[in-house]
């Protein structure tokens, strides 16, 4: 598992070849941060942070390879123009030339309330992460945010809460967009789909990226995600998780493995399962195991 930092400041306190940090603004009582800084010809990395990551170019255009948790690709950004990073997510960039970079953090529980998400929903915008946006209300919305964060004006904490919200809805639209305009391709071929949940199946004790998901299928992760959600009725990361809970269901009633085994079992910290497996059950593992193993088994394990 990555080491995740709490927030995109604490990332850059962290991390190692982070951007060089002019200035960092934070709302009085929203939990947002916003950052600058200002980056020299070379690569620099954002590690994995539990924010929605919204980085924008308010300098001169200048090339760069990066990759954002969605594969690796290239471009030449104009200035406002954005890229976005998943919660959970590192990243990297390498600028051909000097760059001014602005960066916000929005965590990712806020995020996903302005969408009505679930707590698992990984915020995986799609096509958003493959190349840089342009879009003018996310280009203003982050010029009007850093110029409202630290002001003591009673009225901007109201504003940035609003617009905070319309950054991610906003968000969520141009993914939407995309899949509007883009040529559908149908849902995975049989042997495809077979593959796949294989590979979950074998490997559900380590975390499992969507990246070598869809390079079992040979499709890009965006179209591979897609594709699996119309054969299977749920996107990778949920039907992962139900793989997950299901495997650990089935230690409950047939193992006396521990709990803290059988969360290292299903890829997940002991505190993992338990609030995993309380929302798909509506028990905690100790209580299910307690209802459901009715006649000793093997022992596999010291007894939860």
């Amino acid at each position: 598992m990555p080491n995740i930092q709490s927030n995109i400041l604490e990332s850059y306190s962290r991390g190692r070849r982070v951007p060089r940090l002019r200035e960092a603004r934070a709302a009085a009582s929203v939990p947002i941060t916003m950052l600058e800084s200002s980056q020299p010809r070379g690569r620099f990395e954002l590690p994995a942070a539990g924010d929605l990551v919204l980085s924008q170019s308010v300098g001169r255009p200048f090339r760069y390879v990066c990759d954002l948790g969605a594969g690796r690709f290239s471009g030449h950004t104009q200035p406002m123009d954005f890229v976005a990073v998943s919660p959970g997510v590192a990243s990297w960039c390498e600028v051909s030339e000097p760059a001014h970079l602005r960066f916000m953090g929005i965590p990712g529980a806020l995020a996903r309330s302005c969408l009505e998400r679930d707590a698992d929903d990984p915020l995986d915008f799609g096509p958003i992460h493959t190349g840089h946006q342009g879009d003018p209300l996310i280009a203003q919305g982050l010029d009007l945010l850093w110029q409202e964060l630290g002001s003591r004006d009673p009225a901007a904490r109201l504003f940035v809460d609003s617009m905070m919200s319309a950054l991610v809805i906003r968000l969520a639209r141009l993914s939407d967009q995309f899949i509007e305009a883009d040529d559908r391709r149908g849902g995975l071929a049989p042997h495809q789909s077979a593959r796949v949940v294989d590979y979950m199946q074998t490997h559900l004790d380590r975390r499992i990226t969507l990246a070598e998901l869809a390079a079992i299928c040979d499709l890009s992760p965006w179209h591979f995600s897609r594709a699996f959600r119309e054969t299977h009725g749920y996107p990778p990361h949920r039907y992962l998780t139900r793989l997950r809970i299901r495997r650990a269901r089935e230690l409950l009633e047939r193992t006396r493995l521990s709990i803290t085994g059988i969360a290292m079992a299903t890829g997940y910290s002991p505190q993992q399962l338990v609030r995993h497996f309380r929302q798909a059950t509506g028990l905690s593992p100790s209580v299910y195991r307690r209802a459901h193993q009715a006649r000793p088994s093997h022992v596999h394990g010291p007894a939860a």
